[in-house]
């Protein structure tokens, strides 16, 4: 039995996957599988993986499109190693990733799932900036904005198995925040590394190139209804409502003057108490909620939605409300 299972589900990845293979192929001191969960391709991938002709590749192929999520929750009951390692069919991974990765699990049994920094490539360049300690990346969940990238994590099997979690189809692009969020509810410590050991590959066929605004907003609702008040829980059901504007994709008409005030007073009431029990860090917890507020309030002044007067006015009712 190998000690980590690497997950990579395709879809018509001939253009990178035989890249994306020899990095993982090329990984040093690891005793590792590959699961090649392919959801009928109708290019070549197939026929590229067979012909790299490595033991170590195994391939799981659907008869039919099920999608990328229905695809990928397909490797908990087939991985058989100790740790899962995820990654794209697009990127690439560093020849030390999953030997720095087992070993910081080996060495730190209380985390249930390490990430690491990303270097992005293609049309995009630069490196990732995600925490690394397990209260602080927890907290960029309110944001769902850098916590881990989901292509660079390595997670404990059995705690997945055990735990009978799986990716929730209904969150679109979001399933990863949903997976990780249900992780937390039942007790996962997550922990990034300071290194980049995944090439993350920029292109214009990538999902987040081609968003459905309304099918991620309808995602985002289903799952911060449950995570807002998960983390905040002075947060009435009313104040949920009011908070929901904050994870719009774009913007698109201006809130009428009342829900405006609304919000900012809902995110008064979620500021004066986050729940201790998640293991939050608390200031980076209450400073993300606050910067999803100033983006919108960014966005509608450069819409001219809001004016300097408009922002002075909420400014007041903001505070008071903290009071």
């Amino acid at each position: 039995m190998p000690k980590i299972s690497v997950v990579i589900p395709t879809f018509n990845a001939g253009l990178h996957i035989q890249a994306t293979l020899s990095s993982i192929l090329a990984q040093e001191d690891a005793d590792f599988e590959v699961l090649i969960l392919d959801d009928a391709s109708t290019d070549n991938t197939l026929d590229l993986i067979r012909d790299i002709g490595d033991k170590r590749v195994k391939i799981y192929r659907h008869e039919n499109n099920q999608g990328r999520i229905v695809n990928a929750n397909r490797a908990f009951s087939l991985a058989s190693g100790e740790y899962v390692a995820r990654l794209d069919h697009d990127d690439i991974a560093d020849p030390r990733r999953l030997f720095q990765q087992a070993r910081f699990l080996d060495e730190h049994p209380q985390i249930t799932v390490v990430g690491s920094q990303i270097q992005h490539f293609g049309l995009q360049q630069g490196n990732s900036d995600f925490p690394l300690e397990d209260g602080r990346i927890k907290a960029r969940f309110v944001s769902g904005d850098a916590y881990l990238a989901n292509p660079s994590v390595m997670f404990r099997h059995d705690f997945i198995q055990r735990n009978v979690l799986r990716y929730d189809p209904n969150l679109y692009i979001t399933d990863d925040l949903g997976f990780w969020f249900d992780c937390l509810l039942l007790g996962a410590r997550f922990a990034n590394l300071p290194n980049a050991l995944t090439s993350y590959r920029i292109h214009e066929g990538m999902t987040s190139m081609n968003l459905d605004a309304d099918l991620l907003y309808r995602g985002k609702e289903r799952l911060y209804a449950r995570l807002l008040p998960a983390f905040f829980p002075r947060l009435s059901g009313h104040d949920i409502r009011n908070l929901m504007p904050l994870y719009k994709y774009k913007v698109d008409a201006p809130l009428e003057p009342e829900s405006l005030r609304a919000l900012h007073r809902s995110v008064a009431v979620a500021l004066r108490e986050v729940n201790l029990g998640w293991g939050l860090d608390i200031e980076e917890t209450k400073a993300c909620l606050v910067s999803l507020l100033n983006r919108l309030r960014a966005e509608w002044v450069q819409a001219d939605h809001l004016d300097a007067k408009d922002i002075a006015a909420l400014d007041r009712e903001f505070y008071l409300a903290l009071q």
